[in-house]
């Protein structure tokens, strides 16, 4: 990791800065060895990537996945190719897809979650440019090696992190785009993790994550049956639930053999807004908010029967009928006026829009 990329990282545990512990080897800018300090925790260096999941903050999935992919590393690239042709797919063809479908442009700053032996990495670094930042983060520091062999000679800045998508070590609003070719279905708090997703990429930015699935219309056929017979997480339900309120103009498509899904968004501000004070027209009237916040308690079906028909007497819509009459009457009760008070043990309602 260049010395430079440590503005970017902050600890997993709280959010906090890091900073660099004495006696670190720096080369070149860059930090070889040594460690992070965080608040409570410090997290090692090797070969130039720091370590910000260790081993004893894993559980679950996330523990197998690591060490699934300690057995596989070494023969991934020989081997990865048979996801591809078991539905007579290309790899180079269908990786492209899914990066372009990203919208990556010149100059931005990309997060790659379950990055791997960096396989898309070099499609990503290709749109980049030369003035885009890329970093890769992934749970397994044997994945992360044959990445940063691949990548030894980017033209683009690179950074690597083995991390915990739960728990991203990044700044909110840190990047442009965040980018996941399968590895969801290993994240055990996927609701956190996709949660994270929404918060390291800026309102604007996209977020694009691909996950193994066989859908509902597939799954009494014998090609759903045989995938997830051999392995279950074809099984697993798709995220939708789980995504973020920040999350835009969600896409989901399957492909892949029609059993991965691709769900692709644009990030956004908290929740929508509406224009809810919008005046409907209609006999009803109102707005969305007074149709909300503005419920009555309940009348009976004659006295029901009867404000439609003095609406409809007077040309007006029910709420406004029901608005002026509320508030009239409301009035005269509470100067005198009326022919009763309020009724004992009645509670003053509160909240916006009580009434």
């Amino acid at each position: 990791m260049r010395s430079s990329a440590l503005e970017w990282l902050r600890d997993p545990q709280d959010g906090r800065p890091l900073t660099v512990a004495e006696g670190a080897t720096i080369v070149d800018g860059v930090l070889v060895e040594g460690e992070l300090v965080g608040t409570m925790r410090r997290y090692a260096i090797r070969d130039g990537v720091p370590d910000l999941a260790p081993d004893e903050t894993l559980f679950g999935t996330a523990r197998f996945a690591r060490g699934y992919y300690r057995g596989i590393a070494d023969s991934y690239d020989e081997t990865v190719h048979v996801t591809f042709d078991l539905y007579g797919d290309t790899e180079d063809g269908f990786r492209e897809t899914l990066v372009d479908r990203l919208g990556v442009r010149p100059g931005d700053r990309v997060l790659e979650l379950s990055a791997g032996t960096g396989r898309d990495s070099e499609r990503l670094l290709r749109r980049l440019g030369a003035h885009g930042h890329l970093w890769l983060l992934d749970l397994s520091p044997d994945m992360l090696r044959h990445a940063a062999d691949r990548l030894r000679d980017a033209p683009v800045p690179v950074d690597l992190c083995v991390g915990n998508a739960a728990a991203l070590p990044f700044a909110d609003d840190a990047f442009d785009a965040l980018f996941c070719f399968t590895g969801v279905g290993h994240f055990p708090d996927l609701r956190r993790a996709l949660a994270e997703m929404g918060r390291v990429v800026r309102p604007g930015g996209r977020v694009l994550f691909c996950e193994k699935n066989v859908p509902p219309w597939l799954r009494d056929t014998t090609y759903g049956r045989i995938l997830i017979n051999n392995n279950p997480m074809f099984a697993d339900p798709v995220p939708l639930t789980d995504l973020p309120v920040c999350a835009r103009n969600v896409r989901v498509q399957w492909l892949l053999g029609n059993v991965h899904y691709v769900i692709d968004y644009d990030v956004g501000e908290g929740e929508p807004v509406g224009n809810f004070d919008l005046d409907l027209p209609g006999y009803r009237g109102g707005t969305f908010n007074t149709r909300y916040y503005g419920r009555l308690e309940g009348v009976t079906p004659q006295a029901k029967a009867l404000y439609e028909r003095a609406a409809a007497a007077r040309g007006e819509s029910l709420h406004a009928w029901l608005d002026r009459v509320v508030r009239s009457a409301a009035e005269a009760d509470l100067s005198g006026d009326g022919d009763a008070g309020p009724v004992a043990g009645d509670e003053a309602p509160t909240g916006p829009g009580a009434g």
